[in-house]
Order: C-alpha cells, then structure tokens, then sequence
C-alpha cells in the first residue's frame, strides 16, 4: 500500500507545489514564536521576552476561563436546581377519553395523574366552541333563540347572544365575567332562563374568546391539580379589561397557575402592560409555546420576565407529515426537556387512532415520567429561573479571548510567528482587555457584535492550529478543541444570562460564526501562500473544471448551512431520522456537520498534505475542517441548552469525527487512489 501511496503522490504534485517550493514558503506556521528564544540563545543575544506568543496565548486563554468560571458555576447551580416538569393534558381530552372509555372524568384523569400528569388546560371558549355545546347553554344570534327568550327586546337580531338556564351554577360567574369583558351587555332573565345578548355578531366571535372553560376550572379545583389557563383575544377587549378579567378568575379559581395565550394575537394587544402587569402580580407565569409564533408575544414575555416556562407540544400535521411512532413522540417530549430545557409538556392523545386511544395515551404518560425520572428530573409544577444578567469579569473575559485570538490571527497573517511577547505587551493586552470588558458589560451596542467576531475568530483560530499540526494528527486536534471549549465557556459565561435561557436576546452571531471563519482562513492562505497560487494569479488565468465544481460546491453548502442555522423546517426527514437514531445511541447527539463534514475534511488534509498530493486543491479541505470549529462553537450560543450538555456534544462531535475521519482515509486509500490512477486525473488538470 505504501507504493499506492507513492505512485499517487507524484500524480498529484503539479507547477503549483514546485512553485511554493521555490518561494521558500512552508505551511508549518504552527506554533507562535517557535524556537525564536533557541535562536536568540544560539546567536547570544539578551533575552528580555517574558515568554512566547505561543504560550502567552495558552495562557490568556486561561485566565479567560478563570475568569469567568464565577458566572459557569452560577449558571450550573441553577441548571441543577429546576429540573422540575410539568406534563399537562387538555381537560376536553380528558372528557373525549373519558366517554371512550365509559367512566367519569374524575377517574379517568386519576389514571393519568398516577402516570405523571400534574394538571389540565382550561381554554378560554370562543364562539364555534360554545355553539358545538362545550357549555351546557345555547348560544347563536338573536333571532335563531326562541321567540319566547327574545320577546319585548328591541336589541339587532344578528347580534350574538346566550341563553342560560337560571339553575345553572355557574349563571352569576357567566354574568360577571361578560360584565368585565365586554360593554353594551343586555341582560333579560325570565323565571327559568337568563338572556345575555352581547354587543358582537356570532360571526365577529367565531375564533375571539367569549367565555372560560367553567367546567375545566371546577374540575382542577376539585381535583387539586394546576390549571393552564388560555386567554384568548376577542373584540374589543383591551389589555386593562384583560388585567381585570385574569384578576377576576384568580380571586375565584386560585388552581389558575399559569396561562399559555391563545389565537395568532395577543389578549390586549397591542397594550399588553396591564395584562402583564397582573400576572406579575398574581405571580402566575406565562407559558411560552416552543416554535410558535404570536403577534405581541415578545411583548408580554419581555414585561413578564422571568416568570416564563417554556413549554412544548407536538402539533397534529407534524405528527402525520412525519408520521411519528409512539417511541419517536416518548423521545421527542423528553429530548425537549433534557436539551432545550422545556418545563411544560402539552400531551394530547394520537390523532391516528380513532378508538383505543386512552390505553396508549397512559401507557405514554408512565414512559415520559420514567425516562424523565431516570434523567433526574422530576415531575410537578415547576418555577421560574431567577433573573440574572452578566458580570464584569465575565466580560473581561469574553473580551480577553476576543482580542488574543485576533492578536493571534494579525501574527499569523503578516509573517511574525516567532514573534515573542515583553512584560510590557502583557500588560497592554491585559488593560485592552479589561477595558473593552468593561464597554461590553456596559454598553449594549459593543457587547452585541463582540459575540459574533469574538466566536468566529474563536473558530479560525481553533482551525489553524489543528492544521498547521499536520506532522502530528491528535495534537493538533485537541488544540483544537481546547480552544473551542475556551472560547465557548467564555461567550457562554458573559451571554448565558436569564433572557438568553429564555430566548428572550438570542445570540446576535450565529450566522457571522458560519461565515466568517472560511473567509478569514482564505485570506490568511492567500496572503501566506499556503495555496500555492496567489488571488492575483488564480484570477489572471483560466479556471479549471475542477476548481468550478468545488466552488460550486462550497457556495451551496454555505448557502444550506445559512438556511439551515436555526430553521428547523428545511431538516430533510431522512435526516431527523437519523439524527433519532444516534440521540437513542448516544447520551446527547453531536452535530452533524462537524463530525461528518468538518472533521473528516480535516483528516483529508492532514492525508494529502504529508503525502504531497493536490496543493492545488486542498483550500477546500481546509475551508471544510473549519466548519467543524464553527459549528462546535456555535454550539456554546444554544444558551437553553443545560451547559453540561453543550460541552458533552461538542466533545462527542471531536471523538466521532476522529473516527469517521479515519474511515475516510481507509476509503481513499483502498477506493479513490485506485480510481485517481484509472484517469480521475483529468477533470483537475
């Protein structure tokens, strides 16, 4: 195999690997300041360095983490102390269940509740619910009511209007809370019904909220369970008559522990600080539904804050669309708990089924609190993360790693590697950094950018260091990565505040992460000639069919991680499936992208560079392998993931991609070579 290799290395060395020769030009740059103080020594002069770049790096790099260690551990404790969840059912599922199974609902709902469910939602009835009958009255237009109920009112009969039966329990509650909500209300009784004509057609009230679900709220107090109430909008109603409405049921029905609003607009909108108000007072949290998205939602959750619980639940298409096993919804509730720390689960019974549904329903219930259980979580109504923000040495950190990884780049790209660092020098880049920490805690507008430019140089940095390591394979790589986990502790340190757990201020850099490392590593290989060509000559002669597809290549798949990053619709369902299989087989799933693309690009280049094959083409490789570091740094900004977790991933992304890099080069060797000598030359010459 060792002739293989030889006979495919001189094909692959063309006028490009001569001509860098010639240059004098070498790609070992590893190493900032290598053997510059033996030099020094050989040639007899003073010493007056404190020490070199290189461990001048190493080192701020670690007093970086030092220095934020203070806000990690914070962070860590409050992780570990909320690992409460919830799992809440519909109470007309209960009722539905219930029916199927011939008994009442308070036993059905014991069932459920000896399997882990915690409470019920009570929804906030529109006007389609309470004509299909969810309350035991009749409610239509005016004119549809008998002519008995209607007689002597002089009101328009297309208005909307409620006939309620004077032994009903809940009549006064009706009553009062229509008072609250809406004016103009006309109020008829009669010996045995109540005629309530509302100022609103049926038509303007099909999809707005009339009502709450009565019976839901007498259920959960009866019971002792939590409520999840759901607001709805309706006409009208603005954000003070939302505050006294949600008082109003406090004072009455106290299981009420938190709300989840309903509709595709906020209760009140666009004055939602009463309504915010009251729930701040009352102490009752707002639910924040994963992946939906409400007009005036940011608004409420910013008024409210901290008190938010994320909460997650499978939407019927999605489960059809993907055509989901039970197994699939078990992982996915769970998974959103232990990654994305979700503390409310919604579940509801499976749509594919039309009979039988109570029996898998429970079955389901007991798996999630197990497998949650078995994860150190448990359940019961959770509380609110407390409120806290970023502090100072953090932020000197963050900036300490920013400004030692651009120093180390600006060595890299003009030529001074050997360069060694004065008593001086250290001392300067130590008030840089405490100085630009301080601006970034203070001031919004340097601590937004600094994120972005400080991960992406983060990336680079990590990149060039594992390739520049080419003679030596592993100690590259866990350079590489010991920069990545620096760097990422740090940005998760200053940025891993209580808002961003909540993704309330999401991380302003993703897509500067992704980007910005490839065009940094290409300027730095251009300028330092690492590719053999220099951007000049590359433009000044024809291009080559193999150089058109790569870059064709690169473009697409840079456009596929742009869209990619943070959209979890453009996900192939091949490659959700995938990804379930690996989070069943490891503890925590690692990204796709570094150890099936970036890592192996890397083992790629270290193969062809040691062996001296296609200097031509191996900026791809590198521009490859740095996606690995972005991608794993980028992983540092998923704030509401448990930090544990994140580093766990990042890790599990290094050693699996060792192993499939390692496969590759088995591939190349026993596949591609072979093929290369039938003629594959071609299409690169």
């Amino acid at each position: 195999m060792a002739k293989v290799f030889d006979d495919a290395g001189k094909t692959f060395n063309d006028a490009g690997e001569n001509a860098a020769k010639r240059r004098g030009r070498s790609e070992d740059r590893g190493g900032l300041g290598r053997h510059s103080a033996d030099r020094r020594r050989a040639a007899g002069e003073p010493r007056h360095a404190l020490c070199s770049a290189e461990k001048f790096f190493w080192a701020m790099l670690l007093i970086a983490t030092l220095l934020s260690s203070r806000d990690i551990m914070r962070r860590l404790g409050i992780e570990w102390r909320h690992r409460t969840v919830a799992v809440i059912v519909e109470y007309r599922d209960v009722v539905l269940l219930s029916r199927q199974a011939g008994e009442s609902p308070e036993i059905t709902y014991a069932k459920m509740r000896e399997r882990g469910a915690v409470g019920i939602t009570a929804a906030e009835l529109t006007g389609k619910d309470l004509a299909s009958g969810m309350l035991p009255l009749t409610y239509g237009s005016l004119a549809s009511l008998p002519y008995f109920a209607r007689s002597g009112l002089n009101e328009p009969l297309d208005h909307a209007a409620l006939l309620v039966d004077n032994a009903d329990p809940n009549l006064q509650n009706i009553v009062d809370f229509l008072r609250l909500r809406m004016k103009g209300l006309v109020i008829n009784p009669s010996v045995s019904n109540t005629l309530i004509v509302l100022p609103n057609s049926p038509d303007e009230l099909a999809d707005a909220g009339v009502l709450p679900d009565f019976g839901a709220l007498s259920f959960a107090e009866r019971e002792g369970i939590v409520s999840l109430y759901r607001p709805a909008p309706s006409p009208g109603v603005s954000g003070t008559v939302a505050s006294d409405t949600i008082r109003w049921l406090d004072g009455r029905y106290p299981a009420i522990s938190g709300v989840v609003p309903a509709g595709q607009i906020i209760v009140g909108f666009p004055d939602v600080a009463p309504f915010a108000q009251a729930l701040k007072e009352l102490d009752i949290p707002v639910a924040q539904a994963e992946f939906i998205r409400q007009i005036g939602i940011s608004e409420l959750l910013s008024l409210v804050r901290p008190s938010i619980l994320p909460l997650h639940s499978l939407v019927r298409d999605e489960l059809i669309s993907r055509r989901m096993t039970r197994n699939q919804i078990i992982e996915r509730m769970v998974r959103a708990v232990h990654e994305r720390s979700i503390r409310i689960l919604l579940l509801r019974p499976y749509e594919l089924y039309s009979v039988g549904k109570l029996d898998p329903f429970l079955d389901d219930l007991r798996s999630i609190k197990d497998s949650l259980n078995r994860k150190g979580y448990a359940v019961g109504w959770p509380e609110a993360i407390p409120m806290f923000g970023s502090s100072l040495p953090a932020a000197v950190g963050l900036a300490a790693v920013f400004l030692v990884t651009l120093w180390s780049y600006a060595l890299r790209y003009s030529g001074a590697l050997e360069f060694e660092v004065t008593f001086g020098g250290a001392v300067v880049m130590c008030l840089s950094s405490l100085a630009l920490g301080f601006a970034a805690w203070k001031i919004y507008m340097v601590s937004r950018p600094l994120g972005g430019f400080c991960s992406a140089l983060v990336a680079t940095e990590a990149a060039l260091w594992a390739m520049d390591r080419y003679e030596k394979l592993f100690a590259g790589m866990i350079a590489g990565l010991l920069i990545v986990l620096a760097g990422g502790l740090s940005i998760a340190a200053f940025y891993g505040t209580t808002d961003a757990m909540l993704r309330l201020a999401p991380f302003s850099g993703v897509k500067l992460t992704l980007l910005l490392p490839p065009l940094l590593l290409m300027a730095y290989d251009l300028k330092g000639r690492i590719h053999p060509e220099s951007l000049a000559e590359i433009v000044s002669r024809p291009p080559l069919w193999g150089e058109l597809a790569l870059m064709a290549l690169m473009l697409l798949g840079a456009a596929v991680m742009t869209v990619r990053s943070g959209n979890v619709s453009f996900v192939p369902g091949w490659e959700a499936r995938f990804r379930d299989i690996l989070e069943r087989v490891m503890w925590i799933r690692p990204r796709t992208k570094e150890f099936l693309v970036g890592y192996p690009c890397l083992f790629i280049y270290y193969a062809f560079k040691n062996r001296g094959w296609a200097p031509n083409y191996r900026e791809v490789l590198r521009i490859g392998a740095s996606l690995a570091y972005s991608s794993a740094i980028n992983t540092f900004t998923h704030f509401h993931t448990l930090l544990p977790l994140t580093v766990v991933r990042v890790v599990n992304g290094w050693w699996l991609g060792v192993v499939v890099g390692l496969a590759v080069l088995v591939l190349i060797d026993y596949l591609c070579v072979p093929i290369w000598r039938m003629g594959g030359r071609e299409l690169f010459d």
